[in-house]
């Protein structure tokens, strides 16, 4: 995420206008309008992977997989983000330009956004009460985390890297899956 775009505190319609005009994504945050940089070929590659397993393991039942071109709502803090990957549910709502009350979010980390995405995003999302699961997947390693949230409303980190279980969704994502293709090379600048 980059700098405030403007000081004046936009309105939704106003938002949708700007992103629409510009063609440019942007996180809102209660009329704060903030840029979205652009993803390695790694980032890309997980993303894809991860869209791929979801939409295969997922055919057939009552939910939807979105990219990270599909705006998720968090009503609670008045806040537009990009998910890298999200599902929605029975519980999930449609509004053509965003969606609302996702079952999984999915944040591919890098440098600059894993801070955000483990802390102040997770606690975000925390308030969302159809989230289910919250899975973090590192670019730079093969390495992966999901959280689950239990039944007294806990999150919990599960342990296995090799399979990721998601017994809610009734679907099982392999790690190497996740990371077919993936070569982890340092990234230099030009």
């Amino acid at each position: 995420m980059s700098s405030v775009l403007k000081q004046n505190r936009l309105t939704h319609e106003e938002y949708f206008a700007l992103e629409q005009a510009e063609d440019q994504r942007y996180e809102y945050h209660a009329g704060e309008v903030f840029a979205m940089a652009g993803g390695t070929e790694s980032h890309a590659l997980i993303g894809t992977n991860i869209i791929i397993s979801l939409g295969a393991a997922l055919r057939g039942k009552p939910c939807r997989v979105y990219g990270p071109d599909m705006k998720l709502y968090v009503r609670d803090y008045d806040k537009f983000c990009y998910p890298d990957v999200q599902v929605l549910c029975e519980q999930g709502i449609r509004h053509g330009l965003y969606v609302e009350n996702p079952a999984l979010v999915v944040e591919v980390l890098s440098d600059s956004t894993e801070s955000y995405d483990r802390g102040r995003k997770f606690e975000q999302y925390r308030s969302i009460e159809s989230l289910q699961y919250y899975l973090l997947v590192d670019q730079g390693r093969k390495h992966v985390e999901l959280y689950e949230r239990d039944s007294s409303q806990r999150w919990v980190l599960m342990a296995s890297q090799d399979k990721l279980v998601l017994s809610n969704l009734d679907i099982t994502l392999e790690t190497d899956e996740i990371y077919r293709q993936v070569e982890f090379i340092p990234i230099t600048e030009s």
